[in-house]
């Protein structure tokens, strides 16, 4: 690979013009073709087909035709605010005003009213009613919605609050600009402080961008032939451009190297391609590799953030190798960074000369077992980690699916929001309503609904509300003590179905996958490791330290999020489950990080031990070479990744979050600190290889 990409680079040092020509023309091509033909982002669904929540929802759907979960309906809350309870004649007229409102609308089938539904609270001031639609839930459009809200001033304007609720999205919450922004302002200053060249410096950044830009067109061609979550363009957004930056920055660093040796610009560019590009091959390689592995759980959802993902770092990768060396031929002798701005020269002055690699082989014993007490420190949290997905409660206060929720806990109790239904297969209402006193008896049931009988006659269905919120460990627990029930006790077969139990199935899979996942990818990479490096001692530290920092990323988004610290700094609403995908991203997204500066800042000291034998010499070698490049990548990575931390979605609020601290604590603390101390103290043992292992092996070279 390395002789093919040293020729790759001497075509495009002598054709630059070419080059650019071609990559700018594909790109206005795809992006022409994006936008003539329009994306179509949908909500893919995280159900599982085979789960018995999923098997009772379609009976339910056969056998109760009203209760179609693919239809689109919305909770209309009401609570009273002017002093009279919502069954006061002045109140009920104003609600009946707004029902026969809202029942006018064109898809609207019918519209039950808080007298139907029996859904007046205790004391009468909270109560709800039903609207439901004739087209599926992702089809009712945001006109409709509005339409909806904008009659709510009829109730609203007799003091009676009004909130919406549903299966439908209400809060159309567009990624705030800024956050990328943000991004790309701090990787601007530390590139023209590395590179010490304001020229240069926006370089990478405009092959990150380009990049970024035609695998969001390809995102958004294929969000037509299949379904793609509209959250895939963030997870693009964040890995195309931190990606695209780090790989361009590693091709220009070391191109700058190779001038420095004294070679003419040509040769320094074939060298640079058959070294850093083959790591930056490599790595994009390994990264695509971990977001792709996602298809194996099963779960649409993420099989296909997982692939948009990794069609982001493909382009990113596609960038770095051509537009980059292209446009480093045009620019001259003005790469080199001799003549430097007298600002930026201020700075670089302060940049550290192998000092650091120094440090960190004097005192490899102490560094080692600081850093890695700190993680195992910050991972404690993760020993009571809860699992869950999203709901209305963990919203923005200022949406209106969040105020809804509030009022209808403060009305109904903390699990009106999670209800339980029940398909008892039966054709006996005394049998059915007799496994509804049974599921009373169980702990954390506030109420179990009389049985209600099917078309066929052959189920019933009841419906269970919990004491506690649907993420809720207890709730959890309900949904499989019910299913637990025998058929003797209950005299009836028992089916648990809803949104609830859903979210749990799904919950309990994604668990239990995640440490086959976990386990598949560590192997993955310490094979790859030992054939690069031809070592078992360093693909062991590699993984063992990818582990490390995986828990302790994890232990901090739970302290954060889950155990509610900081939220007012991190702008988040309230406290809340851990996201039940959460992990699965942060592991794909942390390997492909973590094997990208391994390899870079290894096979530089490795490629150093080959020539002198000396792994100390090597190991300050390889941090003051590749090191400064690392951590300015390792900044420009965590300021990309924290910037949508103050996204005002909360799924990328928390991707963010946790990509954030798995670039410090993985690249920061475990390829910067405790993988070089490792190899300082190891020695000569870290290149060993039994021969017989070094024979059927197949080489992979990465320098």
């Amino acid at each position: 690979m390395g002789k093919a990409l040293s020729r790759l680079g001497g075509w495009i040092f002598s054709h630059a013009k070419s080059t650019i020509t071609i990559v700018l023309a594909i790109t206005a091509l795809v992006i022409g073709a994006a936008i003539h033909q329009g994306a179509d982002f949908a909500g893919s669904s995280l159900n599982l087909p085979n789960s018995q929540s999923q098997k009772a929802m379609s009976v339910m759907n056969k056998e109760f035709s009203q209760t179609d979960s693919s239809k689109g309906t919305i909770k209309i809350v009401f609570h009273s605010e002017n002093g009279q309870d919502l069954t006061s004649t002045d109140n009920q007229n104003k609600i009946q005003e707004l029902l026969n409102q809202v029942q006018k609308q064109e898809h609207v089938t019918n519209v039950v009213s808080p007298a139907n539904l029996h859904s007046y609270s205790a004391d009468k001031n909270t109560a709800y009613a039903s609207v439901n639609y004739d087209q599926k839930k992702e089809d009712v459009s945001a006109t409709e919605i509005n339409r909806v809200k904008k009659q709510l001033a009829t109730t609203r304007d007799a003091k009676i609050q009004t909130e919406l609720s549903g299966n439908v999205t209400f809060s159309t919450v567009e990624q705030s600009e800024t956050t990328e922004g943000v991004g790309i302002i701090v990787a601007y200053v530390v590139l023209a402080i590395t590179f010490a060249s304001l020229l240069v410096a926006g370089l990478p950044i405009l092959s990150a961008i380009l990049g970024l830009a035609v695998s969001m067109m390809i995102v958004m061609l294929l969000t037509n032939v299949m379904s793609i979550p509209s959250t895939s363009s963030a997870l693009v957004g964040m890995m195309g451009l931190a990606v695209g930056i780090d790989y361009a920055l590693f091709i220009i660093s070391r191109y700058r190297q190779e001038i420095a040796l004294g070679k003419e610009r040509k040769e320094a560019m074939k060298s640079a391609m058959s070294t850093a590009g083959v790591s930056v091959v490599f790595a994009g390689a390994t990264v695509m590799v971990a977001m792709a592995a996602m298809v194996v759980l099963k779960i649409d959802f993420l099989a296909t953030m997982g692939i948009a993902a990794a069609i982001g770092v493909f382009f990113a990768v596609l960038m770095s190798l051509t537009l980059v060396p292209a446009i480093l031929s045009l620019l001259g002798k003005r790469v080199t960074g001799q003549k430097k701005n007298r600002i930026l020269n201020l700075f670089s002055k302060f940049r550290i000369k192998g000092g650091f690699g120094r440090f960190v082989v004097k005192h490899r014993i102490k560094t080692l077992i600081l850093a890695i007490a700190a993680l195992v420190l910050i991972a404690i949290p993760v020993l009571h980690m809860n699992l869950g997905l999203p709901n209305d409660g963990e919203s923005s206060p200022k949406q209106t699916e969040r105020r809804a929720y509030d009022m209808q806990k403060a009305g109904y109790g903390d699990g009106v929001n999670a209800t339980l239904v029940v398909i008892a297969k039966t054709d006996d209402a005394a049998k059915a309503n007799h496994a509804g006193d049974e599921i009373k008896q169980l702990k954390n049931v506030a109420n179990v609904t009389q049985a209600m009988p099917g078309k066929s006659g052959k189920y019933y269905l009841l419906t269970v509300t919990p004491k506690t919120d649907s993420n809720d460990p207890k709730t959890k627990k309900l949904v499989t003590d019910i299913r637990d029930l025998s058929v003797k006790k209950t005299q009836a077969s028992l089916m648990v179905t809803g949104a609830t139990a859903i979210n749990v199935d799904v919950t309990n899979a994604i668990a239990s996958a995640i440490p086959k996942f976990a386990l598949l990818i560590i192997a993955f990479a310490f094979i790859l490791l030992m054939m690069a490096f031809r070592s078992i001692l360093i693909p062991l530290v590699a993984v063992a330290g990818f582990g490390l920092s995986l828990c302790a990323t994890l232990g901090a988004v739970v302290w954060i999020v889950q155990d509610g610290n900081m939220l007012d700094f991190f702008q988040i609403p309230s406290k809340a489950s851990l996201l039940a995908f959460m992990p699965v991203l942060v592991i794909g997204i942390m390997f492909g990080l973590a094997m990208d500066y391994e390899i870079f800042l290894v096979s530089r000291i490795r490629e150093e031990y080959n020539r002198t034998k000396d792994t100390t010499h090597s190991v300050i070698v390889g941090l003051q070479e590749n090191g400064t490049v690392v951590f300015a990548a390792i900044v420009i990575m965590a300021s990309v990744f924290a910037g949508f931390i103050f996204s005002p979605e909360g799924i990328i609020k928390s991707i963010g979050l946790s990509f954030t601290f798995g670039v410090i604590f993985d690249a920061l603390i475990v390829r910067m600190i405790i993988v070089p101390a490792a190899i300082a103290l190891f020695g000569r043992a870290n290149w060993y290889l039994p021969k017989w292992l070094d024979k059927i092996l197949p080489q992979l070279h990465v320098d």
